[in-house]
C-alpha cells in the first residue's frame, strides 16, 4: 500500500478537478492518471469505492437483506392487465409487484444503457407507429420470461421488460435481436469494423450482441472469452427456464465484487485492493477464467487500520452525505434532494476573485460544474436535476461551461441529456436512474421532525401550548396542573409568554405549574391535575354489566325522547307566537285603513263648507251693478232683471263650484276668496242688500 504522504501528493496534483481531488487525493496512489478499486467485504455487507485519478469517484454499496436485484432474469406470472396505462403488473417474487410498459414488452430493437448502435428513434418519440394495446397481447394468469430495468426505489416496484440482456466486459448479449451492434461513443469507424467482425466470427448461433464502450481497442482473445461466457449463461438461463414454475428466478447478477471487474475494471486500472480473504479467492478465480491478460492487479490488503479508514475514504463519505460541499477555491454547492427533482446551488461563498466579478463567477462556476459530476456520480442522483449556476453576463463564458460540464460527463456510465444554459443561469438535465441514490439507502427519514428538515420553534410551541391548554382545560377537575413540555419550551413559558399563561390560569381558576424534561419532543407536551377536584364520571362501556348497560340505553332513550318533545313542543310554540305576530300586524294594518277613511271624510266635509262660503258672494252683481228684484218686485225702468237661475244654482249644493287644486297636490288649495275687512262699511255687498231690504 502507498503511504499516506504519497497519496496526498496525488491529490494535490490534481487541482484542475476541484476540492474532491485535493480532500480525496490520500486514495489516489503515487500516479494521477491510474484508478483504483477498493473492496471492504464485510459480514452482511459489502463496499466498492472506485478512485478515478485521486477523485473518489463512486461508492457502491451491496448488503445480504437487499440484493441487488437490476439484471435479474424471471419467469413471472402476470396478476393485472391496466388497458387504461398500456401496461401490466407481473410477480417475479419481489415483494410488489413489477410494472411492465407495453414498449418494453414490444421493442424489439431495444437499447441498453446508451450503448445502442441503430440510429431510429426510440419508443415513444414522435412519428413512430404507436404500439397495440396491452390487453391484446397479455391476459392475467400468462407466464413470461422477463428482466428488471429498473430495481424497486422507494414506494415504486421493479421496472421490466421481456428483452433480456446480459452484461460482460466488453459485450451485452441480446437473444432477442440477430444483429452484433457497436456502441456509438466508439467514433473510429474502422475500430467499428474490427469489432463487429471479431464477434461475428466468435458467435455460435444467432445471437446477437452490442460491443460496449469499454471493448474499444480490445484483443481478439478478450472479445471471444467474452462471447463464450455469454454464450454459457445464455444457456443456463434456458435450461432453468424448462424446470421453473412461476414465479421463478433464472439468473441472477453477480455479486458486487464480481462486477466490480466486469464493469469498473479497465486498461486504466491500477490495481484492485479486496480486505476479505474469501472474497479475494472468488475473485482471482473470476479473473483466470472469464478475463484475458493482461488481468488487473488484484492484492489482498492485510493491514491492522479498516482497508477505507487506511485509503483515506471513510471520512468522505460522511462528508458527501451533507447538504453543504466545499470547493478548492472557498465556494460551495447546496445539493437539495426531493421526490420530483435534484436542485444543485453554486454560491461563491469566501471566494472573491482577484480582478473582475465576471472572471471571479466564471472561475467559481468552472469549478463547481467538475464538482457537481463528481457529487452526481458519488451520490448515484438520477432524475430530473436542476443547477443553479451563478449569473454570467457573457454568452461566450456560458458556453465555456457549458462545454466543461459536458466534457466532465464524460467519464459518467449513466445516460444523461443536457440542455443550454438558460439566461438564468439555470442547467437543466436528466440522468438515468436505475436504483436508489445513496442517500435513500444509507439514511432514513429524521423521526425528530419527520423528514421535514425543521420543527417548530420554541416560542411558536409555546404559544400554540397556551391555545391547546385553553382548549383541554376545562376538562380537568383539579385546580394544580402540572404542565410538562421541553426545556426550550419551558424557558418560553417562563419568559415571553409567562404574562399569557398567568393570564389563562386566573381566566379559568387555575394554577399552572411549569416543568421541564429533557427527553420529551419540542411539540409535545403533557398535563397532569396535581389535586383532586369534583370526581369526574367517565363511561367505559366494557366494564358495565349487562342490566347497567341497559339501564344505560333505556336512560339514553328517554332522554333522547325528551329531547325529541321539547324540540316538538318549542317549535309549536314558535309556531303560535309568528301566528300571533301576523294576527297583530294585521290588526295594525286594519286600524291604519280606518283612520285613512275618517280623515278622507274630514277633508271632504272642510272642502264642502269651504265651497258654500264661496258661493254667498258670488250670488250678487259684481262693482256697482244693481240688485236683481226680490218677492216679486219689478225693476226700475231702464233695468232688467238678472236671471234668477245663478242665484239658485249657487244656493244649491249640487251645483258647488269645482275647488282650485292639483290632483296631485297633497293639500287643497281652495281658490282665492274676497279679502276680508274689518269695517262693515266698507263691504261692497252689504249695502246692496241694504237696498233689497227697502224696496
Amino acid at each position: 500500500m502507498a503511504s499516506n504522504g504519497n497519496r496526498g501528493s496525488g491529490g494535490r496534483s490534481n487541482g484542475g478537478r476541484g476540492s474532491s481531488g485535493g480532500r480525496s487525493g490520500s486514495a489516489g496512489g503515487g500516479r494521477a492518471a491510474s484508478n483504483e478499486i477498493y473492496l471492504n467485504a464485510g459480514p452482511g455487507e459489502t463496499r466498492m469505492a472506485v478512485v478515478e485519478q485521486g477523485n473518489f469517484s463512486e461508492l457502491h454499496i451491496e448488503r445480504d437483506r437487499d440484493r441487488n436485484v437490476a439484471g435479474m432474469v424471471a419467469l413471472g406470472r402476470v396478476t393485472r392487465v391496466l388497458p387504461g396505462m398500456q401496461a401490466a403488473f407481473v410477480d417475479i417474487g419481489l415483494e410488489k409487484a413489477a410494472f411492465l410498459y407495453v414498449g418494453d414488452y414490444l421493442d424489439a430493437d431495444g437499447q441498453l444503457d446508451g450503448e445502442e448502435d441503430d440510429p431510429r428513434p426510440r419508443r415513444g418519440r414522435r412519428g413512430q407507429k404507436p404500439p397495440p394495446r396491452i390487453d391484446s397481447l397479455l391476459h392475467e394468469g400468462q407466464e413470461i420470461v422477463v428482466q428488471v430495468a429498473k430495481e424497486p426505489i422507494g414506494t415504486k416496484g421493479a421496472r421490466i421488460t421481456s428483452h433480456i440482456s446480459v452484461a460482460g466486459r466488453h459485450l451485452v448479449l441480446t437473444p432477442w435481436s440477430k444483429r452484433v451492434g457497436v456502441s456509438r461513443r466508439i467514433g473510429s469507424d474502422r475500430e467499428r469494423r474490427r469489432l463487429r467482425d471479431i464477434v461475428k466470427k466468435a458467435r455460435s448461433g444467432e445471437l446477437g450482441f452490442i460491443i460496449r464502450t469499454a471493448g474499444e481497442g480490445t484483443r481478439d482473445a478478450d472479445l471471444e472469452a467474452d462471447v463464450r461466457y455469454l454464450a454459457a449463461v445464455w444457456d443456463e438461463i434456458r435450461d432453468a427456464q424448462l424446470n421453473a414454475k412461476a414465479p421463478a428466478t433464472l439468473y441472477e447478477e453477480l455479486s458486487l465484487p464480481l462486477r466490480a471487474i466486469r464493469d469498473y475494471a479497465n486498461a486504466r486500472t491500477k490495481r484492485i485492493v479486496v480486505d476479505d480473504p474469501g472474497t479475494h479467492e472468488k475473485m482471482e478465480r473470476f479473473l483466470s477464467r472469464f478475463v484475458a491478460d493482461p488481468k488487473p492487479k488484484l492484492e489482498r490488503y492485510q493491514g491492522e487500520l479498516p482497508l477505507f479508514d487506511h485509503a483515506g475514504l471513510e471520512n468522505r463519505i460522511d462528508e458527501n452525505l451533507g447538504r453543504k460541499v466545499w470547493l478548492k477555491s472557498g465556494g460551495y454547492l447546496i445539493v437539495d434532494q426531493s421526490e420530483a427533482l435534484t436542485a444543485i446551488d453554486v454560491n461563491t461563498g469566501r471566494y472573491v476573485g482577484r480582478r473582475d466579478l465576471e472572471e471571479t463567477v466564471l472561475k467559481t462556476n468552472l469549478e463547481a460544474v467538475q464538482e457537481v459530476v463528481q457529487q452526481l456520480r458519488f451520490r448515484n442522483l438520477g432524475g430530473l436535476i436542476i443547477i443553479d449556476l451563478i449569473d454570467m453576463e457573457s454568452a461566450e463564458n456560458r458556453e465555456k461551461v457549458h462545454r466543461a460540464l459536458r466534457e466532465a460527463l464524460r467519464e459518467d456510465k449513466a445516460r444523461t441529456n443536457i440542455l443550454k444554459i438558460s439566461e438564468l443561469g439555470l442547467v437543466e438535465m436528466t440522468r438515468k436512474r436505475t436504483r436508489e441514490n445513496l442517500v435513500q439507502q444509507l439514511c432514513e427519514p429524521c423521526g425528530y421532525c419527520d423528514g421535514r428538515g425543521y420543527v417548530l420553534s420554541a416560542e411558536s410551541v409555546a404559544f400554540k401550548l397556551l391555545r391547546e391548554i385553553r382548549k383541554d382545560l376545562p376538562r380537568f377537575s383539579g385546580r394544580q396542573i402540572a404542565v410538562s413540555v421541553n426545556p426550550q419550551v419551558g424557558e418560553m413559558l417562563e419568559g415571553p409568554a409567562r404574562r399569557a399563561m398567568l393570564a389563562l390560569g386566573e381566566e379559568h381558576g387555575r394554577e399552572l405549574e411549569v416543568r421541564t424534561k429533557p427527553g420529551m419532543h419540542q411539540e409535545q407536551f403533557e398535563l397532569e391535575a396535581l389535586d383532586s377536584g369534583t370526581p369526574l364520571k367517565l363511561a367505559v362501556p366494557w366494564l358495565e354489566t349487562r342490566a347497567e348497560r341497559a339501564a344505560a340505553e333505556k336512560a339514553a332513550a328517554e332522554a333522547k325522547a325528551a329531547e325529541e318533545l321539547r324540540v316538538a313542543r318549542e317549535r309549536q310554540e314558535a309556531e303560535a307566537a309568528e301566528a300571533a305576530r301576523r294576527a297583530e300586524r294585521e290588526q295594525e294594518r286594519e286600524r291604519q285603513r280606518a283612520e285613512a277613511r275618517e280623515a278622507e271624510a274630514a277633508e271632504a266635509a272642510s272642502r264642502a263648507e269651504a265651497t258654500a262660503g264661496e258661493a254667498e258672494p258670488a250670488a250678487a252683481d259684481g262693482d256697482g251693478a244693481e240688485p236683481a228684484p226680490v218677492d216679486g218686485a219689478e225693476a226700475p225702468e231702464g233695468t232688467s232683471a238678472p236671471p234668477a237661475a245663478p242665484i239658485a244654482a249657487a244656493a244649491s249644493p249640487e251645483a258647488e263650484p269645482k275647488p282650485a287644486w292639483d290632483d296631485d297636490d297633497d293639500e287643497p288649495s281652495p281658490r282665492p276668496a274676497a279679502e276680508a275687512v274689518d269695517d262693515p262699511a266698507e263691504d261692497p255687498i252689504l249695502p246692496r242688500f241694504d237696498k233689497l231690504e227697502e224696496s
